[in-house]
C-alpha cells in the first residue's frame, strides 16, 4: 500500500532538535528561561514603579501557563493528524513495544540502559515492514529523544551512522564526527560510527537527490538493522515524505555496501 499524495512541501524543524525537544516537554530549560526574564523584569519594575511588580510578575506567569497549553494542544494536533493517516493506511499505533530495544544493540541505542521506546507506528510501506516511533534517552544530565523509523532490510550492513550536525545533540555514537564533503546534501552531515568509505558509498548522487527533498535526518545501521533518526514533533506530511526517502535510501543502496555488510556479518557471527 502507498501513501497519500504529498500536497506541500514537508516542512524542515525551525529550532534545533535539542532544543525543540526540550522545549516542547517543558524540560528544564523553559523554566530557566522564565526566571532569566524574570529577574531583569522585577529589577526594572523597582526601579519604575513598584506598584506594578505584583502584576507583571503575574502577567508573566500567565505568558508561562499559557505557552505549556500551547505545546500540549500543538502535540495533541499532530498526534491526531498521525492517527488519522495511520487508519487511512491500515498501520497499527502502539503506546509503547519496549522489546524494540533489544533490535538496536549499537549507539546511540543501547548507551542509556533506561531509555524508553514509545508511540509505536507499524507497518508496511513499500514492501517493506517498519516500525516507527519515539526513542526518548539520557544524554549526559539532559533527557532528549528523537523519531526512528527501522525499516526492514533483508541482507546484513555494515556498521554506520550518518547524521546532519542539527541531530548529533540527541543521537550521536560518538564525540568525534568527521564531516562528510558531500555536494547537494540539505546542511552539514557527519560521519559518527563506521567507515568514511562506506559513508561516500552510501551517499552517492541518486541517494543525495532523494535526501535533499525532505528535511534533513540521518541512519544508524548495523547487520540486519537499518534506523533512520530523524526530528521528533515532526507534521504527518513531513513524516510521510521522509519514510519514503528512507526507503529510497535502502533502494539505491549500492551492492558494494551489501557485500561489506555480508563480510562483516560473517566476522562477527556468534
Amino acid at each position: 500500500m502507498t501513501a497519500t499524495p504529498v500536497t506541500r512541501r514537508p516542512a524542515g524543524p525551525r529550532l534545533r532538535p535539542d532544543l525543540a525537544w526540550q522545549l516542547r516537554r517543558g524540560s528544564a530549560l523553559v523554566y530557566v528561561i522564565w526566571f532569566a526574564v524574570a529577574v531583569p523584569l522585577v529589577v526594572a519594575g523597582l526601579l519604575l514603579e513598584p506598584r506594578w511588580v505584583g502584576w507583571m510578575m503575574l502577567g508573566w506567569f500567565l505568558v508561562l501557563i499559557l505557552f505549556t497549553l500551547a505545546m500540549r494542544v500543538a502535540d495533541g494536533r499532530l498526534r491526531k493528524s498521525w492517527a488519522d493517516v495511520v487508519t487511512q493506511l491500515g498501520w497499527r499505533i502502539k503506546a509503547t513495544e519496549p522489546e524494540l530495544r533489544e533490535r538496536w544493540p549499537f549507539p546511540p541505542f543501547d548507551v542509556d540502559p533506561n531509555a524508553e521506546v514509545s508511540d509505536v507506528t507499524t507497518g508496511r510501506h513499500r514492501g517493506r515492514e517498519f516500525w516507527t516511533g519515539r526513542f526518548r534517552h539520557k544524554v549526559g544530565r539532559r533527557e532528549l529523544g528523537f523519531d526512528f523509523l527501522d525499516l526492514q532490510v533483508d541482507r546484513p550492513l555494515p556498521p554506520l551512522q550518518v547524521l546532519p550536525a542539527s541531530l548529533s545533540q540527541v543521537a550521536a555514537a560518538s564525540l568525534l564526527p568527521l564531516d562528510l564533503a558531500v555536494d547537494g546534501l540539505p546542511g552539514r552531515y557527519c560521519l559518527f560510527n563506521g567507515r568514511e568509505d562506506h559513508a561516500q558509498a552510501v551517499l552517492h548522487p541518486r541517494a543525495v537527490e532523494a535526501l535533499a527533498q525532505v528535511p534533513p535526518f540521518g541512519f544508524s545501521c548495523e547487520g540486519r538493522r537499518f534506523v533512520a533518526i530523524l526530528p521528533a514533533y515532526r507534521d504527518s506530511v513531513t513524516a510521510l515524505a521522509q519514510l519514503d526517502a528512507a526507503c529510497d535510501l535502502l533502494d539505491l543502496m549500492p551492492q558494494q555496501i551489501w557485500r561489506e555488510g555480508e563480510q562483516w556479518a560473517a566476522t562477527h557471527s556468534s
